[in-house]
């Protein structure tokens, strides 16, 4: 099994479709990282990189590493990492020293400063070497190499060699692979080698100053840049950590903007960096709830971008089913053999996307900002609510289907190499019993069924507002889908009642408490004291951390604090459970896990990663990274604006 690459000590920048990562000490390439065994690293970047050293570094855009190395030099030396500092607006700030250059005192007398500015499809690089001598004749060189490796083979700890360059001139290098292409330019300053050099002389107050740009492109893609809101209904910000937070997240939000080529108009967020950074269903729906309350024209982008894919036919082998929205859209099919996945280009493998897309029509409805946008998708959700009320009748007697799991969505994969649970957790062992055992299939999960159940009753009032037919049986449909899930979803142990997980093919509930009941506050499907019993359960030490909600109980046999979806912290798990808790009325419970994940982002430089691990508040006095966690993730930074609502803030 093949570990994926760990992320959680690197910097990134991104402005969607680009992106950019350093190692810890802000290098690209060219080296191994601090603490690894001399000669582990590589010069190309290639694929001992990651083998050796779990990590690597590059210029992406797209699904694509397109710059494997960019390392700079000082006659000759290279420079000490001494800081790297992030700034909005995608610029990171890698500061280093040159000790190899000796001055008249021990002090160290040269300092090469890096500025690293992302934005869409184009990333510039000013040198600025500033020295205490009077005068330093100097050479700064940049040693560069492409190899343009796939996102999947990185994620596999597979590179590349580095590729020649397809063109080169005094001014500029280029490498191009199918509609891929990269050009990087230094007006005069391009040597053999692939090397930028510049010579001249500083002095104490007289910096030599220096300049190249990479320009990126993929005709291929299926994503392209979106532009960046003119406005978000953001009042003055909250001081203190809430307020890093806040900025921060905002800010990796705009980083994560783009659009499809079918509809360039309808900008969403990327699902997250870097393994993510395309058009998710379920991800891009839940960021764009999360920050209605600040940016309702994402909302609109959002339903519409997903729109132009709705399911058309039936076709196993990419889960498509008419009306059903999709799960991930690539540009080739996404091969993972250590997950024995192999996902078509538009793959509609989830069960939850559909029910939530419906959820976010109701709301942008509800919330009265654009009327047009929800006239203009009413087609859209009839064939979604048609679907809904298809996939919820799927597993009932009368369908002659399996009654184990009759009136409620489920799943299960009959292709054999989609995904085996598509819901949020979608690791092929998060659906597991107290004792262990791997739940099977056709699956119905809980929190879908509450999905379900307000996304019926939304649709009948949007339905109603505008005059279509259709919201007598969505009504009908939420009211004895509420009252199966009230028989056979709750379950009880030494703590009590709670709604399992899911139910496996046999109709057997998954008896072991996991957080995916916070998922269900909120949706309608709970009465007053079931919202009170989910809420109590949250707040116990069994689910909560004190920095977050565990995905499964802490009693489970399975729960591991490093495990992907059996033990960890995932933010926006909790910050939905704090929607749900505020919307419930339990404004202090909400409060209570809003400060938890609040002191979680300060252990990440006040900001929000797609996960970390299930070590307790009381085992460490800081949240402990998930190493392979993506950041910035859009639901998690999204998270932000729920938290600054438990925490007092209005918008």
């Amino acid at each position: 099994m093949t570990v994926q690459p760990a992320l959680h000590r690197q910097h990134c920048s991104v402005a969607a479709p680009t992106q950019l990562w350093l190692d810890a000490d802000g290098r690209l390439g060219g080296g191994a990282p601090s603490g690894s065994a001399p000669g582990t690293g590589t010069a190309g970047g290639t694929s001992a990189e990651a083998a050796a050293d779990g990590w690597f570094t590059g210029l992406l855009h797209g699904d694509t590493r397109m710059l494997c190395r960019a390392e700079a030099t000082v006659n000759g030396h290279p420079p000490e990492p001494a800081t790297v500092e992030a700034s909005p607006g995608g610029v990171l700030r890698v500061r280093g020293l040159v000790r190899g250059i000796e001055g008249p005192t021990e002090d160290p007398a040269v300092e090469l400063l890096q500025t690293w500015t992302v934005t869409p499809g184009a990333v510039r690089v000013t040198l600025r070497l500033s020295t205490s001598l009077e005068t330093l004749d100097a050479e700064i060189e940049v040693r560069l190499a492409a190899d343009f490796t796939d996102m999947a083979a990185i994620r596999l700890g597979r590179f590349r060699e580095p590729l020649q360059p397809s063109a080169a001139d005094d001014s500029s290098l280029r490498w191009s692979e199918g509609g891929k292409t990269l050009t990087v330019a230094a007006a005069g300053r391009v040597a053999p080698g692939e090397r930028l050099i510049w010579r001249g002389t500083a002095g104490r107050g007289r910096p030599l100053e220096a300049e190249w740009q990479a320009t990126l492109a993929d005709t291929e893609d299926a994503v392209v840049a979106a532009r960046l809101p003119a406005s978000r209904r953001v009042r003055a910000r909250p001081a203190g950590a809430l307020g890093l937070l806040l900025e921060n997240s905002l800010d990796e939000l705009d980083g994560l903007r783009l659009a499809t080529r079918k509809a360039p108009d309808a900008p969403f967020l990327a699902a997250g960096a870097p393994w993510y950074f395309t058009l998710f269903g379920r991800d891009s729906l839940w960021a764009a709830r999360l920050l209605l309350p600040v940016d309702a024209a994402l909302a609109a982008g959002t339903l519409r971008a997903l729109a132009a894919y709705q399911g058309t036919r039936t076709d196993p082998a990419a889960a498509e089913e008419p009306g059903k929205i999709l799960h991930e859209l690539r540009a080739k099919e996404l091969v993972l053999e250590s997950q024995a996945l192999r996902l078509p280009p538009v793959y509609f493998g989830a069960v939850d996307s559909t029910p939530l897309w419906l959820c976010l029509l109701g709301e942008l409805g509800r919330a009265g900002t654009d009327d047009a946008a929800v006239r203009s998708l009413l087609p859209t959700a009839a064939r979604a609510a048609q679907w809904l009320l298809a996939a919820g009748a799927a597993g009932s007697s009368a369908a002659g289907g399996n009654t184990g799991n009759g009136g409620f969505l489920s799943y299960q994969d009959t292709s054999g190499h989609g995904l085996s649970n598509q819901g949020w957790k979608d690791s092929r062992d998060a659906m597991q019993f107290r004792d262990g055992r791997q739940a099977q299939g056709p699956i119905a999960l809980s929190e879908v069924q509450g999905y379900a159940y307000q996304a019926a009753e939304a649709t009948a009032d949007v339905f109603d507002s505008y005059g279509e037919p259709g919201g007598q049986e969505l009504r009908e449909f939420a009211a004895a889908l509420k009252q199966n899930f009230r028989e056979r979803f709750w379950v009880q142990d030494d703590g009590g009642a709670f709604p399992a997980m899911a139910l496996d093919g046999h109709g057997e509930a998954v008896d072991i408490p996991g957080s995916n009941m916070g998922h269900l506050l909120g949706t309608g499907i709970l009465d007053a004291a079931e919202a009170r019993l989910v809420a109590d359960r949250l707040l116990n030490p069994e689910l909560f951390s004190g920095y977050g909600l565990h995905t499964l109980s802490r009693r489970a046999a399975g729960f591991w604090p490093f495990s992907y979806h059996c033990g960890s912290v995932w933010s926006h798990d909790t910050a939905i459970a704090i929607r749900g808790l505020l919307l419930e009325g339990f404004t202090a419970e909400a409060r209570v896990l809003a400060e938890g994940l609040l002191a979680a982002s300060v252990s990440f430089g006040h900001r929000l990663p797609e996960l970390f691990a299930g070590v307790t508040a009381a085992e460490s006095g800081r949240a402990v990274p998930y190493p392979a966690s993506c950041h910035p993730q859009a639901w998690s930074s999204a998270s932000a604006v729920v938290l600054a609502q438990a925490l007092g803030v209005a918008f």
